[in-house]
């Protein structure tokens, strides 16, 4: 069984048991995810040891599985558990922005989702970080041109119109030119401005 197989069973136990309402059994918990019970509770050790608040509860005879209540309900941000680690994993992607305004405000938002997880699950997004590459292509260096983003953006957001000197390659020549910007479009890795 590789590392990648363990922590994606792990990550569907979570899941499974943030959007249920009454907790699963194990062996519920096992025919969902197509493995053997001890599998299962090797798995579920893991995670309560990564401090996920995983309980049992005794229900018509059976023993359910569930996250603590607040877990699921009261997050300081109207995130779920798994939503906040799918976003703090994901901030590798977010690197494309770099030396914006927009990559400032994420890499803010980013610290916080951080502060709201237990270290243990920290811990466990690591693990899950060295089995799982994420790979984009190089990202180009805005910094020089935050200013202008900044500009754009502002103009865009509150309908105001702009000057901006426009070169044209073919025939080599720099004009003015008044613009109402209504999107900044980021596609393919590049910043582009629509407007009239």
């Amino acid at each position: 069984m590789s590392r990648g197989d363990q922590l994606g069973r792990q990550w569907k136990i979570i899941q499974t048991l943030i959007s249920s309402r009454r907790g699963k059994s194990a062996s519920e918990l096992a025919q969902e995810l197509e493995c053997n019970p001890r599998t299962l509770y090797r798995d579920m050790e893991a995670l309560q040891a990564a401090g996920f608040p995983i309980y049992t509860e005794r229900s018509d005879g059976k023993n359910l599985w569930s996250l603590l209540d607040t877990v699921k309900h009261q997050m300081p941000v109207p995130f779920t558990l798994t939503e906040l680690m799918a976003l703090y994993f994901g901030r590798d992607m977010l690197k494309v922005f770099k030396d914006t305004a927009f990559y400032e405000s994420l890499e803010s938002l980013l610290q916080k989702v951080k502060t709201t997880l237990p270290p243990e699950s920290i811990q466990y997004l690591k693990n899950v970080e060295q089995t799982l590459q994420l790979s984009i292509k190089p990202y180009k260096d805005y910094s020089r041109f935050r200013e202008i983003l900044n500009r754009v953006t502002d103009a865009a957001l509150n309908h105001k119109t702009i000057e901006i000197v426009d070169y044209t390659m073919s025939r080599k020549k720099e004009t003015r030119r008044k613009v109402d910007p209504y999107r900044v479009w980021f596609f393919d890795g590049t910043f582009y401005l629509i407007g009239l």
